[in-house]
């Protein structure tokens, strides 16, 4: 805080009675100064022009009984009680600041430029509704509460592992909730020329049933889940051995980006998933990849992704294996391949790379 001047006004003079009752200014009298009209504490912590104290903080009028401009009192003060007496006794007068004029000054110049300000700025209305018939420059602040605020996050994972059969039945996963979306990722060995009927009630085909290696399908399957959906069944057109796997994902939008497909063909134990260019901030990737090998015991995820589900078929050869995983895609733009790598080779396999956004309420 500032220290404010005193003195040197042209009210600051010490006046008493002479003997004939009438007033005389007070040449040469002490004055102190006080934080009261009566009582109270000596005001001690006065400097000069120099910022030097003032002793005992007591300031002497001049020969003329004025009081000059003696320097400043404490910082933050603008008014003190003056005495024209040591010990304070007497009457007291209230003395102000003589700089209050210029502060007042510099106040109202600072008003003029926030009214400058502004003078540019329309209605401002803080309400749950919009206003109505707003003019050019309003401003709304809607306080309504917002219809979801829940990221897109995963939710859930599940897996089936079918031994030779015409169908397999995946439970939905544990704890989802109508409005999530799902994605299947389907398996099978199709070394007698198996294929994959119509996919269950409610679910779309995100990848199409593919031949791989001419003995392995597989397929990529999405649906946003509805209460009362049943745990979703796929039949095939003769008996067969597959593997699926889901993982549900909240607050996703069932428009998603699917990339191209990889379509493994050499014996290798790498399965790519090629890499997508989302197209707009804060998006979720799943990568799905799906092959059939001798028993496979080991998958490693992509560097970078978090692992939902790795689905192991059952037998002893020609068995079905799929892996599921994500990883956060903060800014729009290229998510570069990503690689899983299974401890056994094969010379078939499939990886996608499938972009969710979040959903628009």
């Amino acid at each position: 805080m500032a220290r404010h001047t005193f003195g040197g006004g042209i009210a600051d003079y010490v006046v008493q009675y002479g003997e004939g009752g009438e007033l005389r200014l007070a040449a040469n009298a002490q004055i102190t100064f006080w934080d009261a009209s009566s009582g109270g504490a000596q005001i001690t912590e006065l400097v000069d022009m120099t910022d030097e104290p003032i002793a005992n903080g007591v300031v002497t009028a001049d020969g003329n009984g004025a009081i000059p401009a003696f320097g400043r009192g404490p910082e933050g003060v603008r008014a003190m009680w003056a005495a024209a007496s040591l010990n304070g006794q007497g009457p007291r007068r209230l003395m102000l600041a003589s700089d209050s004029g210029d502060e007042l000054a510099d106040i109202q110049g600072r008003l003029v430029e926030i009214e400058e300000k502004l003078s540019g700025v329309g209605v401002i209305t803080v309400a749950p509704t919009a206003p109505t018939a707003p003019g050019i420059g309003d401003v709304w602040i809607d306080t309504s509460t917002p219809s979801s605020n829940e990221p897109l996050a995963f939710r859930a994972a599940s897996g089936a592992a079918g031994n030779f059969g015409p169908s397999i039945t995946c439970p939905l996963p544990n704890g989802i909730v109508p409005g999530d979306y799902v994605i299947a990722v389907l398996s099978l060995n199709a070394n007698a020329g198996q294929n994959i009927a119509p996919p269950p009630a409610g679910w779309t085909e995100l990848v199409p049933s593919v031949l791989i290696g001419g003995d392995t399908r597989a397929a990529v399957y999405g649906t946003t889940y509805a209460a009362g959906q049943p745990d979703p069944t796929w039949t095939f057109t003769a008996d067969v051995k597959a593997t699926v796997g889901l993982a549900a994902y909240a607050n996703a939008d069932p428009d998603v980006q699917v990339g191209a497909v990889y379509q493994r063909s050499a014996v290798v134990a790498e399965i790519d998933a090629p890499s997508i260019t989302t197209t707009e901030p804060g998006m979720r990737v799943v990568c799905a990849y799906a092959e059939k090998s001798t028993v496979a015991t080991v998958i490693d995820h992509p560097p970078g992704t978090e692992r939902r589900l790795a689905q192991f078929g059952n037998g002893a050869n020609t068995v079905p294996s799929v892996l599921l995983c994500d990883f956060a895609q903060p800014v729009a733009g290229a998510t570069g391949t990503r690689t899983a790598v299974w401890n056994v080779t094969s010379n078939n396999g499939l990886g996608v790379q499938i972009g969710l956004r979040r959903r628009s309420e």
